[in-house]
């Protein structure tokens, strides 16, 4: 990786991408993978314009052989709207790249061929990117729709499973098909699903801490009606996205979701019935 810094984000430039773009020198094909690279840098500053807009921390854009991922925080806690919003930003872009070139070709400042050549391009990456594959843009909806319907836990759960079934589909038609770049692709999709899937008790802490962080927000009330007995880990597997919680354990009171986070986070009562927190 080749690291970069353009508006205070660091853009991360793969090796691989370095082959590609020497081996379309020797091709002759230097000025269309150029013009994919610009693409694609236009569809994730997208990400990262709307992103910003909303007050997400962009940390990184990670430049690829075969497209783009911006990296963010402080996105786990929040409205999953805005998750959508920001997944629609990229694919919007091309839309828009698609209006200039059949502009540009109307007007006469394109040829045909360039014009076609760059409108194909931008719909095959937007249509590429909303796949329902995770981390795909595709995928970041399907996500974030589940997280309207069900707990956060189950909904990201749910979506890499999702997910990873579709890489695992992918990667077995172009194998049978012989697509060595639809492979590669399948196989690195397939490989950041696993890894996401391994690394997710990690993320559902970042989850609670970040909704432990916004408590003082002002969100929408959503209720819980749990029994004395559960425990601590058990009631937060069933916090929502975007929502704040009031719990209400049966035949004892009301607890707030604060206080609830904060017995998970602090003090280490994962296993402690909720019903003795009040």
């Amino acid at each position: 990786m080749n690291d970069w810094r353009l508006f205070g984000i660091r853009i991360r430039i793969h090796l691989l991408f370095w082959f590609v773009i020497g081996l379309s020198v020797v091709m002759g094909l230097f000025t269309e993978v150029l013009s994919l690279f610009i693409i694609v840098c236009i569809h994730e500053m997208g990400h990262v314009a709307v992103a910003r807009e909303l007050g997400w921390r962009v940390t990184e854009v990670q430049l690829l052989p075969f497209g783009g991922v911006a990296t963010m925080e402080e996105a786990y806690a929040t409205d999953p709207l805005d998750e959508i919003v920001v997944a629609l930003a990229g694919p919007f872009l091309n839309v828009v790249m698609m209006a200039f070139s059949w502009g540009c070709w109307t007007l006469g400042l394109w040829t045909e061929e360039w014009a076609r050549f760059f409108l194909t391009s931008n719909l095959i990456i937007a249509g590429f990117n909303l796949l329902p594959i995770w981390p795909l843009d595709g995928g970041r909806i399907l996500q974030a729709l589940l997280c309207w319907y069900l707990p956060y836990r189950k909904a990201v759960v749910s979506s890499i499973a999702a997910s990873t079934l579709l890489a695992a589909f992918m990667l077995g038609m172009a194998s049978l098909s012989l697509q060595l770049n639809v492979t590669i692709v399948a196989v690195y999709l397939l490989a950041i699903n696993i890894q996401t899937f391994l690394r997710f008790p990690y993320q559902f802490i970042r989850f609670l801490m970040e909704k432990y962080v916004r408590s003082a927000e002002e969100q929408a009330v959503r209720a819980l009606t749990v029994p004395p007995t559960a425990t601590v880990i058990e009631v937060s597997y069933l916090l929502c996205r975007g929502y704040t919680h009031l719990v209400y354990v049966k035949g004892t009171g009301l607890l707030p979701e604060q206080q609830l986070l904060h017995a998970m986070l602090f003090e280490k009562k994962h296993d402690t019935a909720v019903g003795k927190l009040l």
